[in-house]
């Protein structure tokens, strides 16, 4: 396999030759803005040599003046050394970390290695990253600094803290945090600082604020203020999920009761916000706020308030035309932008599972526009992209990676291979991958596995539907076997966090693998041992077994066609 197909994600520019350059005995250097490019090289490497006459030197070094945009970075491997010239500190670990990917392709030849290769790469969207946005148990701490690492291996550069089911977030936001709690955020932010991922700081008071209160907007910032001591510099305001009329009188005197008056309460605070807080603390990146209308692309009185009233640096979150969506088009985003008159980034509630914790999402990107910046006076409407993922951190990586790719090089976005890519690069995917392909459908109200239900209508097919197969029902009976003996023999001893966080779901895939090929063998006219063939009742069971299992695998596919089957040859 070609070393660039290693890189994730897809560079602008890559080029590679036959010959490799040998690292294992290499000699690092790079100056102080490069330092934590350094450090990651390092970390890998091990100890440097800077004596041996075969040691090859690597050297990291930033340039502005270089013409590459922010976070871009040059690399160059030939037999006399690797240069990584970085636009600033971040395109320099960008161009490590691409080193690194490079150096993990197989070589039978070398125990550490790269080819001869040019590099010239840079992001096409300054914002990527994701948000804990879901509602549900929220990650653990483990899973946050482990999330933080994978971010910056795939170049995501933010990740936002809004777990609604953490209470000091939402219902209990003017409480300060707990000092143990306090103290891990800390923690998260310095590993953020490290891995170069800007970490978003959001609360979410809007179920209980009283926004005409000063008391009230004291609190706000005295909260703001105790995670500013642990090193947060990034804030998010978030209006999402509440009610959509004001709900105080004091309010309603203040704001109104017209419609849309709640958006006048909500640019109100950001307002207060950004001047009484950030503007006050030298903070150098502008507010991030969620509107309470954020899906859809039309105007409203609410939208028309907002983009009155909301101070022109404030970035807006929107999750499409709808809260959950399978497409998002230039059209879409143009439209959007112009109903709130401020540049968007993109909350994609993908792969996002809170609406149905018995599913994972496990494909795949698909649907993204890739020229999604349609203009407004004054620049791009589309800053970025934070993913929402699964509760299930792991998993969440397959989907993650390929969103990274998306929002890296848009133009070559390939969600096919992208995914190849990702299954490769998660550690226990590639094992888990009859699983992964029968839950990688999007949107959610899409068909489980389009391949699988046309095998399953063809092995039915007697011959006098019209659009059959070209294959005949029997071709499609030893296909469709393959596909269903691939997830009854998934396996249950792969280790590691992903296979952890999915066994419910290959306990559920092995018996709904195994019902449908239990009613396979009902169907066969010609079973293949003697007396191998169920019964109608072995056949009910294997259905009962799988369908027990709450974890959704396929059930709008496979189940269907068991019951077709009974019904066959039960006349």
């Amino acid at each position: 396999m070609d070393a660039l197909e290693w890189i994730v994600p897809c560079p602008k520019k890559a080029s590679s030759g036959a010959s490799h350059v040998d690292l294992s005995v290499c000699a690092i250097q790079g100056d102080a803005t490069a330092d934590r490019a350094v450090a990651a090289l390092r970390d890998h490497f091990g100890p440097q040599d800077t004596t041996s006459a075969a040691s090859v030197e690597i050297r990291i070094r930033v340039d502005a003046g270089a013409g590459l945009p922010a976070e871009g970075y040059t690399l160059s491997a030939s037999p006399t050394g690797v240069l990584i010239i970085g636009a600033d500190a971040a395109g320099a670990l960008h161009g490590a970390r691409t080193l690194l990917a490079l150096a993990g392709a197989p070589c039978s030849e070398h125990s550490a290695c790269v080819p001869e290769s040019e590099v010239s790469d840079w992001p096409d969207l300054p914002l990527r990253g994701t948000i804990e946005g879901f509602y549900g148990p929220p990650w653990t701490h483990a899973d946050r600094v482990d999330h933080l690492r994978f971010s910056a291996r795939h170049k995501l550069n933010a990740y936002v803290y809004a777990p609604k089911d953490d209470p000091f977030h939402r219902e209990r936001w003017r409480e300060p945090y707990p000092e143990e709690e306090l103290a891990r955020l800390g923690e998260l932010v310095a590993e953020a600082d490290r891995q170069h991922v800007r970490f978003v700081f959001a609360l979410s008071p809007g179920l209980s604020m009283v926004y005409a209160d000063p008391a009230e907007r004291a609190a706000l910032r005295a909260k703001a203020g105790q995670v500013w001591d642990v090193g947060v510099r990034e804030y998010a305001l978030l209006f999402d999920d509440i009610p959509p009329e004001l709900s105080h009188a004091r309010d309603r005197e203040t704001f109104g009761t017209a419609d849309g008056a709640s958006a006048s309460a909500h640019a109100a605070l950001c307002r207060d916000f950004a001047a009484e807080f950030l503007l006050a603390r030298g903070a150098s990146r502008p507010l991030t706020m969620v509107p309470t209308d954020y899906a859809g692309t039309g105007r409203t009185a609410y939208r028309d308030r907002l983009a009155a009233e909301l101070p022109a640096d404030v970035l807006v979150w929107w999750t499409g035309s709808d809260v959950v969506v399978g497409e998002i088009t230039t059209e879409d985003v143009t439209a959007a932008a112009g109903s709130y008159g401020h540049r968007l980034s993109l909350w994609d509630n993908f792969p996002v599972n809170d609406f149905d914790f018995d599913r994972v999402f496990l494909g795949p990107l698909t649907g993204r526009t890739t020229d999604p910046n349609g203009t407004l006076p004054g620049g791009a409407a589309l800053e970025g992209i934070t993913a929402n993922p699964m509760v299930q951190a792991a998993a969440s990586r397959i989907a993650l990676t390929t969103v990274a790719d998306y929002a890296w090089n848009l133009a070559a976005y390939d969600p096919a291979r992208s995914h190849a890519r990702a299954v490769r690069l998660v550690p226990g995917a590639t094992e888990l991958l009859p699983l992964v392909e029968a839950c990688s459908a999007w949107p959610p109200g899409a068909d489980q596995s389009p391949a699988l239900t046309a095998l399953c209508a063809a092995a039915l097919d007697d011959g006098s539907r019209s659009g059959r197969r070209a294959e005949s029902p029997a071709e499609a009976r030893a296909e469709l076997r393959a596909e269903l003996v691939r997830l009854a023999e998934l396996p249950t001893d792969v280790p590691g966090r992903l296979a952890t966080e999915l066994a419910r779901w290959v306990a559920a895939a092995r018996d709904m693998g195994a019902a449908g090929l239990a009613a396979l063998d009902l169907l066969a006219t010609a079973p293949e041992t003697p007396g191998a063939r169920p019964g109608p009742t072995a056949v009910e069971e294997a259905l009962a077994r799988a369908e027990a299992h709450k974890a959704n695998v396929l059930r709008r596919v496979i189940p269907p066609f068991v019951r077709q089957v009974l019904d066959r040859t039960a006349t």
